[in-house]
């Protein structure tokens, strides 16, 4: 490199990276605060968000009358600039065979294109393969988990119900969310279950999360999504910790669509029983006593074991209880169903997560 090059190079230095900055921050999206939910622009992918996800909870039934619940969920995680990673799981509770079935994949440096109004999700490998397409309250979603599979088409039966009356609601402990639910979709399809095909119909629970979740994941929460049998909808949910009461939070959307939400000390949730992982020894709450307003509810698990644990040991892939419930009120009638999240409960243990779970069984 000759001197006078060299001369060239040092006088334009600045102004060089001084475009290349410009070029970085043009190209990057702002990350933050986007302003009131929007529909259908927010079922799609937010490149301006830390964290985010598109989950699918809920309740099958067979033309023979055999039960199921499913669960799919797409993570999308955008960290600082290279951190981008996709986390898929997806799983089936087999309720008349008392058995728990899930899968998962994880992606790095490639996450979900973003399409206007709407969401096309993908997930595959030689385990484990999904797929949810759709938007505005009209999905459908697939997972082949090996022995159990399932194709479903989901459509919306009530509006939306914004959380935190569509706006951002900032955590005490830090971060914040945006938080919106489709509570009433009807579901029809098929379930796959050792090889046999059913024709199933049910419902299913669509939660659309986004924003800076990483605080609230590293508490820990007990989350219920609960239908019941006059078609309200109450979703509750707890933040671990003494010091996060202040986050506790329930919305009951009546038959007409019409929600109202409880704050901290309008509801209570008591823990009734416990169940110990023989998989990872950790505890989990397993049954429930719900108070709100001058109604009781019971819940309880109809599997006991529906564990999912990671695939792998790091951080993004969690170990967490998610399952299929039953719900009857205080006299043991039966009041509806539910599905219920615990997260935060298999912390601080030496979990030797290859050795925890059975040997997955390739798709085809």
């Amino acid at each position: 490199m000759t001197p006078e090059t060299l001369n060239f190079l040092k006088c334009k230095l600045p102004w060089i990276l001084l475009l290349l900055f410009l070029l970085f921050y043009t190209f990057i999206p702002n990350k933050g605060l986007i302003g009131p939910i929007q529909l259908p622009r927010d079922d799609a992918m937010l490149n301006n968000q830390d964290v985010q996800w598109w989950y699918w909870t809920g309740h099958l039934e067979s033309e023979d009358g055999r039960k199921f619940g499913f669960e799919l969920v797409f993570f999308a995680f955008d960290q600082f600039i290279i951190l981008k990673e996709q986390l898929v799981q997806a799983a089936v509770t087999d309720i008349n065979g008392n058995n728990f079935h899930y899968g998962e994949d994880v992606t790095f440096f490639d996450l979900p294109h973003e399409i206007p109004n709407r969401f096309d999700l993908s997930a595959d490998n030689k385990h484990f393969a999904a797929t949810a397409m759709g938007g505005n309250g009209e999905d459908h979603i697939t997972a082949n988990l090996g022995e159990y599979a399932f194709d479903l088409q989901l459509k919306a039966g009530k509006k939306p119900v914004l959380h935190y009356a569509g706006g951002p609601h900032p955590y005490r402990f830090g971060g914040y969310t945006y938080y919106y639910s489709r509570e009433a979709m009807e579901a029809s399809g098929t379930l796959t279950a050792h090889g046999k095909e059913y024709k199933v119909s049910g419902t299913a629970w669509f939660d659309r999360q986004y924003g800076d979740l990483l605080p609230a994941v590293s508490q820990g929460w007990q989350w219920f999504a609960i239908e019941l049998n006059d078609n309200r909808q109450l979703m509750l949910y707890y933040i671990n910790g003494q010091k996060n009461d202040v986050e506790n939070y329930a919305s009951l959307t009546d038959a007409k669509g019409h929600t109202r939400v409880y704050g901290p000390g309008e509801f209570t949730i008591d823990i009734l029983d416990h169940w110990t992982s023989p998989h990872t020894g950790c505890e989990y709450p397993s049954k429930w006593n719900i108070q709100l307003d001058d109604e009781t509810f019971v819940v309880t698990p109809q599997v006991a074991d529906q564990e999912l644990r990671a695939k792998h040991g790091f951080w993004a892939s969690p170990v967490y209880w998610e399952g299929a419930s039953s719900v009857a009120r205080a006299d043991g009638s039966p009041a509806g169903q539910a599905y219920v999240e615990l997260n935060g409960f298999c912390r601080g243990k030496m979990i030797d997560l290859k050795n925890a779970q059975p040997k997955p069984t390739p798709i085809n």
